[in-house]
């Protein structure tokens, strides 16, 4: 992996989000300046637990198997931006929240095991998720309520807000800002690659 350039935080700087006080600014870049070293990813505060925000772990979502149609209840982490899937919104059509499931990184280590890797190439798989340095993953550490847990980016699943809305459902964990914005970053990384290398002229 290439070096940080060392003028890198200072570019972040021009990408915090402009709605945060100097204050929170400033705390949210000396946050990002500990990564990967910072694991402090959970909003301790109880006041947005009530709330759909992107991002969050909620559990009651469903998904439903493709080659089955199996439906199972599971946790997972909210994809969908927070204006889309407020209640509050009236919408022209019926409007449906993004999410990929939660999945202990204890049970991923097994399916890395089973699939023939051996030792070391499943530490060093491990560890470069843990840093998020896996594109395609989002980590998320032990905290409160939740054990070391991922998402991937390519397991992407709908569920009707009303439904969901009207479930037994409750939030496992709300991010802290610095958490947020690691994964806008991923997902920015995920879907949107501004270099892919294909020039698509006439």
């Amino acid at each position: 992996m290439t070096s940080v350039p060392h003028d890198f935080f200072e570019q972040i700087k021009l990408f915090l989000p402009k709605y945060l006080t100097p204050h929170q600014q400033s705390q949210l870049f000396e946050e990002l300046r500990a990564f990967p070293d910072n694991m402090e990813y959970y909003l301790r505060r109880s006041e947005w637990r009530e709330t759909l925000l992107q991002g969050d772990g909620w559990r009651g979502f469903v998904v439903i198997n493709f080659g089955t149609s199996e439906r199972k209840e599971v946790s997972g982490l909210v994809l969908s931006n927070s204006c889309d899937i407020d209640p509050k919104n009236v919408r022209a059509l019926p409007a449906s929240i993004l999410f990929s499931p939660l999945i202990r990184l204890t049970r991923y280590e097994a399916l890395l095991a089973e699939s023939g890797r051996d030792g070391a190439q499943v530490r060093s798989h491990l560890d470069a998720i843990r840093k998020q340095r896996v594109t395609s993953v989002f980590c998320l550490p032990p905290g409160p309520g939740i054990d070391e847990c991922i998402v991937l980016f390519d397991d992407i699943h709908s569920h009707p807000l009303e439904d969901f809305l009207q479930r037994e459902r409750s939030c496992v964990f709300t991010l802290n800002q610095y958490a947020f914005y690691l994964l806008l970053l991923k997902l920015s990384i995920h879907f949107s690659r501004f270099q892919e290398g294909v020039a698509r002229f006439d």
